[in-house]
C-alpha cells in the first residue's frame, strides 16, 4: 500500500514538473505575410536584428515577404515588435523594429523571402541570426554580426560579411568578397571569371576547387600564425612560396583569388 501511495504521488510530481517544463518551453507566435510587385533589376533591402534571414529567388514578378515572430516570456512582446514594410520606384524595404529601452526582451523575428531573379539586394543584414541565400541576383550583400552566413548556387556579384561567424559560399558564379572576424571560411564549387576575395581574423580558410586543370586565375594566399596547404593535381606558374605565403598562376592566369587570414591555416584543394 505505501508502495502505491509513493508510486501515485512519483507519478504527480513527473506529471507537474512535465507539464511546468512544457510551459516553459512554449513560444508566442505571430504570422507575418505581404507582397508586392517587384522585378528584375530592381531593389530589395532588409533590416533585422533578432532572427535568422532566408532570402530564395523564383520567376514572379513580386516579392513575397513572409516573417514569424516569435516571444519566449510573454505574447503581449509581440505586439512591441513591428514588421516596417515601404515601397517606393522600383524599391521595396523591409524593417524589423525593436522598442528601445526594453531589457531581456527576448523576442524574435525568422524572415523567410522570394524575390524576382535578378533583383539588386542592395543590404539584406541581421544584428543577431544567420542568413541563408540562393538564387539568382544582380547582386547580392549580406551581412550579419553574430551568426553565420550561407549561400547556395548565387549567380552574380557577391558580398558577405559576418563578425561572430563562419562564412560557406557553395557553386556560386560572380564576383565574390566574403569577410568575418571570428569564424572559418569555406568556399567550394566556384567559377573564377571575377576574381574571389576571402579575409579572415581568427579563423581558416578553405578553398575547394572542382575542376582545377579548368581554372585560370591568379593565386595569393596569406597567414600570420597559421600555415598553407596546396593539394590539387595542377602545376603553379610562377610560384613563390612559404610557410606563410603563396603567389602563383593558376593556368593562363586571370582574375585573382586572395586569401587571407591572421590566425589560422589556409587550405587549397580538389
Amino acid at each position: 500500500m505505501l508502495k502505491a501511495k509513493i508510486l501515485l504521488i512519483l507519478t504527480i510530481l513527473t506529471l507537474l514538473f512535465a507539464g511546468l517544463f512544457t510551459m516553459a518551453l512554449a513560444d508566442y507566435r505571430e504570422d507575418f505575410s505581404k507582397t508586392l510587385p517587384l522585378k528584375a533589376g530592381e531593389i530589395f533591402a532588409l533590416d533585422n536584428v533578432n532572427g535568422r534571414v532566408t532570402v530564395s529567388t523564383w520567376k514572379d514578378n513580386k516579392v513575397e515577404i513572409k516573417a514569424v515572430k516569435i516571444a519566449r516570456d510573454d505574447e503581449k512582446d509581440l505586439k512591441d515588435v513591428e514588421i516596417r514594410v515601404e515601397e517606393s520606384t522600383g524599391k521595396v524595404s523591409v524593417k524589423a523594429i525593436w522598442p528601445k529601452f526594453r531589457h531581456n526582451f527576448r523576442v524574435e523575428v525568422l524572415f523567410d523571402i522570394k524575390v524576382p531573379e535578378g533583383v539588386v539586394l542592395s543590404k539584406v543584414e541581421t544584428v543577431n541570426g544567420d542568413v541563408e541565400a540562393t538564387g539568382v541576383f544582380d547582386s547580392a550583400e549580406l551581412e550579419t554580426t553574430n551568426g553565420s552566413i550561407t549561400t547556395d548556387g548565387v549567380k552574380g556579384t557577391l558580398d558577405v560579411s559576418t563578425t561572430n561567424g563562419e562564412i560557406r559560399v557553395s557553386r556560386q558564379e560572380g564576383r565574390l568578397k566574403a569577410e568575418t572576424t571570428n569564424g572559418g571560411i569555406r568556399l567550394e564549387h566556384l567559377t573564377f571569371k571575377d576574381g574571389i576575395r576571402a579575409e579572415t581574423t581568427n579563423g581558416s580558410i578553405t578553398l575547394a576547387i572542382e575542376a582545377p586543370e579548368q581554372v585560370d586565375a591568379t593565386l595569393r594566399a596569406q597567414t600570420t600564425n597559421g600555415h598553407i596547404s596546396v593539394d590539387f593535381p595542377v602545376t603553379l606558374q610562377n610560384l613563390r612560396q612559404s610557410r606563410r605565403l603563396i603567389e602563383a598562376t593558376i593556368g593562363k592566369g586571370g582574375p585573382e583569388i586572395s586569401l587571407e587570414t591572421t590566425n589560422g591555416s589556409i587550405t587549397i584543394t580538389k
